[in-house]
Formats: structure tokens, C-alpha cells, sequence
């Protein structure tokens, strides 16, 4: 009974076939032994490193099994080949990228080991390398099209004169080594008319790399002269160092005919009518969870104001002692234009109870936090951002909560502690590019 508990035991550690059993690797390749190749091949019949070379050393004569796995999953190995009996040193076995019935494997990362098998039917890991499976290469183009429709063509304005106009073509390949990265832009008969290498390493803040890439500004200008009004597409093409080549979907850009001038607006909304809710711009789980302890409500001193009444929490860790609201205007004027240049907020309003000497903060929002700008008191003026935030409009997510907006100034308002302020205006001056007429 013993000996068939014994065996019934080494039976649930077989890698492949049941009458071989495995031994754990105890690191053995301290001792000699090892197994060594490229980290990725690109098995994909083009001629460029289709095959990948495994040499492994065995410090003593062996009988040798290698098998790949999935280093995902725990799956049996899409690969296993005996190599027999083999004399003590470097050995070289060369694998196509196929599976045990021949067929071409997934993308993804796999494990090659390297095993001893020995007389007794037991094998014993050796050691073990993990490698790549590449065989596609992809790359990305887009440009902002300023709140316009989902599917509208980008728009640039060579004619214009108020401004050097530019469209920004943002091109990347999200590849760990890139042999060739280049922006084509043709006409509508397929003559280039500009070329554009993007092959630029992409940094992290950490000084790591995530990809290649770089944005070119075109202006649809040729030897000092706009080109001639019409559709033109542009593309990415490139290939990596495993020799996959790729490219983006075409762009579809509208070199115009029209001219751009300044034009400057202003607007005094109220603020229960620009109030957009805590959520507008956020498509994140648990938007909305956790809300401040203060509220804003209806204003009794101001028709169409809000009263934004904070309050201590009994739990200041978890939330916010703050009342406030976010608020947006929208500008459709600037929309597949050139979105906002630039955004002013002024407010008008009194502390809730006359006479206290309670104050609010004016938040208008930047591209990023550290471009925001704000005032605190209870009526004022913010200075002008440039570059606000949803400035170039959004195309909206379908996915998730965040429509598609028109080029916009966003803003905030709020109270903190135990500070009470109604609002009785918001008058908001928007600086834009816009088609001359």
C-alpha cells in the first residue's frame, strides 16, 4: 500500500508524459548547467530571425529534454523534444516557432527548460530561459480635431495670416527597439509631399523608455507656398529590430482653403445653469463615492446663484470639509478649429450671512494641476491660462459617462471649513481661433 500511495504521488508531478516524473530545478545552473538565447524571434515566415538558436551547456553527460510552456499559464508545454543521450558540453537545438503539431504559436512570452532525464524515469529541471514570441508591429497616428464629430477629417489652414497654423501629427509605435519609424503625407493622388522621421525614443519620468515617437507640426507648406486645398491622408510606417513591419490606420487631414482670424467673447452664465456635477470629467469607478460634507444648494440671496455652505467632517481623513461644484462652458464657435487659446474667470458673489468674513476659491483649470490658476474671496477676477484644460474640445468615450464636448473653459468653485459663500455670476472671456468670414 505504501509503495502505491508512493507512486500514485509521483504521479501528479509528471510534466508530460506519465512515466517521467519531475524533480523541482534546484537552481543547478551553478553547476554547469544552462540554457541560453535571444529573448525575442519573430517566427513569422518573412526571413528576419524566423528561428531561435537554444544552446545549453551540460557539465556531465545527459539524457536531454527541453519543453516550452507559456509563461502565463500552466499549461502543458506547446513544445517538448528528447534529444536523447548527449556528451558532457555546449549543444545547440534550433526551434521554428511552432507547437507540437507544427502549427505557428501565439505572441507571448514563453519558457524554454532544460531537463536531465535519467534512467530511473525521473527529470530534473535544470535550468531556464524565457523568451518572446513578436511577430507583429504596430503603430499609432492621430491629431486633434477640437471637439469635432468622432470620424471628422483633422483641418489645417496654411492661408492664414493672423498666426503660423500647424496641425500636430502625434506618431508612435509602443515597440521595445524600433529599426525605422516614418510619418508619409500624400495628396489625393497619392504623391508625397511630406516625409517626416519619427523614430525618436519615448522617455518615462523615470528616465525608462515606453515606446518611440514624436509629434511634427505640419503646416501644409512647400517651398514658402500652401499646397493646394483638398484631402491629403498621412501615415506611420515602421518596422522593428525582429524585421515586422507595420503601419497606422491612414489620417485624414483637410488642408483649407479659409483663413483663420482672433476672435475674443465674453459671457456671464449663472451658475446653476454652467454646473456640470462632480463626475463630468472623470469615467473612473467610484466617482461620486465619496462626497465633501459640506453642500451646495440654491442661493436665497441670488436667482439662478448657488450657496456653497461648507462644514467640519466628523472624519476628516476620509473626506473633504469643502463645499464646491465644477462648471463648464462650452464654446461650439472653436470647434475643428483650433479649440481655446486662452480662458479668464470672473465671479461675483457675498458671504451667505452678512457681515462674516467667509471666502471662496476660483479654480480655473490648466492642461495639468500645476497650470491651474486660482483666487480666493468672495468677487474676482482670475488672469488669463493659456492652454486650458478641455480647450481642444473631446470626442467623448462610448464606453463610459464622458460625452463628446465643444471646445470649453472649465472651472471650479468652493468653500472650505466652515466658510459660506453664494455665487451670483460667473463671467467667463474666451480667447479663439476661428474661420474669417
Amino acid at each position: 500500500m505504501v509503495r502505491r500511495l508512493a507512486q500514485a504521488i509521483l504521479g501528479l508531478a509528471l510534466l508530460v508524459s506519465p512515466a517521467l516524473a519531475v524533480v523541482p530545478s534546484a537552481n543547478a545552473a551553478g553547476e554547469g548547467w544552462n540554457v541560453a538565447a535571444a529573448s525575442r524571434f519573430s517566427p513569422n515566415g518573412d526571413g528576419v530571425k524566423d528561428a531561435l538558436s537554444i544552446r545549453y551547456r551540460l557539465p556531465v553527460a545527459a539524457r536531454v529534454r527541453l519543453t516550452i510552456t507559456s509563461a502565463s499559464d500552466r499549461l502543458p508545454p506547446v513544445r517538448r523534444v528528447d534529444l536523447g543521450e548527449q556528451p558532457a558540453g555546449t549543444h545547440t537545438w534550433t526551434w521554428n516557432g511552432r507547437d507540437q503539431s507544427g502549427k505557428r504559436i501565439l505572441d507571448r512570452f514563453y519558457v524554454i527548460r532544460l531537463y536531465d532525464v535519467a534512467p530511473t524515469a525521473v527529470q530534473r529541471e535544470r535550468d531556464s530561459k524565457k523568451v518572446e514570441v513578436d511577430t507583429v508591429f504596430s503603430a499609432d497616428l492621430t491629431a486633434p480635431t477640437y471637439g469635432a464629430e468622432p470620424g471628422a477629417s483633422a483641418r489645417v489652414y496654411p492661408r492664414t495670416t493672423a498666426v503660423t497654423d500647424t496641425i500636430d501629427l502625434r506618431a508612435g509605435a509602443w515597440e521595445k527597439n524600433v529599426g525605422a519609424l516614418e510619418l508619409v503625407i500624400r495628396n489625393r493622388k497619392g504623391r508625397v509631399v511630406r516625409r517626416a522621421d519619427v523614430a525618436t525614443p519615448l522617455a518615462t519620468a523615470n528616465g525608462g523608455q515606453y515606446g518611440y515617437g514624436r509629434t511634427v507640426a505640419w503646416a501644409a507648406v512647400r517651398a514658402g507656398q500652401p499646397l493646394p486645398s483638398g484631402r491629403y491622408t498621412a501615415v506611420v510606417v515602421g518596422r522593428d529590430e525582429l524585421g515586422n513591419s507595420g503601419r497606422s490606420r491612414p489620417l485624414k487631414i483637410w488642408v483649407s482653403a479659409d483663413k483663420l482670424e482672433w476672435h475674443e467673447t465674453t459671457t456671464t452664465v449663472r451658475p446653476d445653469e454652467s454646473d456640470v456635477g462632480p463626475c463630468a470629467y472623470s469615467s473612473a469607478n467610484g466617482c461620486g463615492d465619496f462626497p465633501d460634507c459640506g453642500e451646495v444648494v440654491a442661493s436665497t440671496l441670488y436667482a439662478g446663484g448657488l450657496s456653497y455652505r461648507s462644514k467640519p467632517c466628523a472624519d476628516p481623513q476620509s473626506v473633504q470639509s469643502r463645499a464646491g461644484s465644477a462648471h463648464l462652458l462650452e464654446v461650439p464657435e472653436a470647434t475643428g478649429v483650433r479649440g481655446l487659446a486662452a480662458v479668464r474667470v470672473a465671479f461675483v458673489g457675498a458671504p451667505t450671512t452678512a457681515g462674516e468674513p467667509d471666502t471662496g476659491i476660483l479654480r480655473v483649470w490648466g492642461d495639468g494641476t500645476e497650470d491651474d490658476v486660482s483666487i480666493v474671496g468672495t468677487t474676482g477676477q482670475s488672469a488669463w491660462i493659456e492652454n486650458p484644460a478641455w480647450g481642444e474640445g473631446d470626442e467623448g468615450y462610448a464606453d463610459s459617462n464622458i460625452p463628446r464636448r465643444d471646445p470649453a473653459a472649465a472651472w471650479s468653485f468652493s468653500t472650505v471649513g466652515t466658510d459660506s459663500v453664494d455665487v451670483a455670476t460667473f463671467t467667463v472671456d474666451v480667447r479663439y481661433l476661428a474661420v474669417q468670414h
